[in-house]
């Protein structure tokens, strides 16, 4: 059973497909390279269109009531695992593949997927780059003392109506 959320579904199509045309075109004399370029044809497009489709339409929300921020997201991955991490784990096999047949290929082809993840990685900016954070209540933009102690009271009449009730009346006695 395969297990997936949003695109996720397309790797492993993508997987199959490229992996019948591979083994197709190549002879049984190079059935380890087919395999091969079907796992890193496989990894590029993991990690491309995942990082792609998992970034895009990435919103924060702030819930008026509580403040607090949230983030929405798309979420595409296979077996819970985001798409674009698929592209690390199918390269990461081809390269053992690769190893088995050409030790000095196998080393070029690790440098380059290390580069690759290396150069993802710093060219991320930080999360708290130039962002201001707010909260519900500085948005109102309160100017005097007098309606700083009102506000705080509001906040308290508000906690105060949200008290544990006595969930043991629903109890049989």
């Amino acid at each position: 059973m395969i297990v997936w959320s949003g695109r996720g579904f397309l790797s492993i199509i993508v997987l199959l497909v490229t992996l019948f045309l591979c083994v197709s075109i190549f002879s049984t004399e190079n059935a380890d390279y087919s395999f091969i370029i079907t796992a890193f044809i496989t990894g590029i497009f993991s990690w491309y269109f995942g990082t792609k489709w998992n970034k895009k339409n990435e919103r924060v929300v702030i819930d008026e009531k509580t403040g607090q921020r949230l983030k929405i997201k798309n979420n595409h991955t296979l077996f819970w695992i985001p798409m674009q991490y698929w592209g690390i784990i199918f390269s990461a096999f081809g390269i053992i593949i690769l190893f088995q047949n050409s030790i000095i290929f196998g080393v070029i082809a690790t440098v380059i997927l290390l580069a690759f993840i290396f150069i993802t990685f710093i060219n991320q900016k930080p999360k708290s780059e130039g962002k201001i954070e707010t909260t519900y209540s500085e948005k109102k933009k309160i100017n005097n003392s007098s309606e700083i102690i009102s506000e705080l009271k509001r906040e308290n009449s508000i906690k105060k109506e949200i008290e544990p009730s006595d969930h043991s009346r629903f109890m049989p006695k």
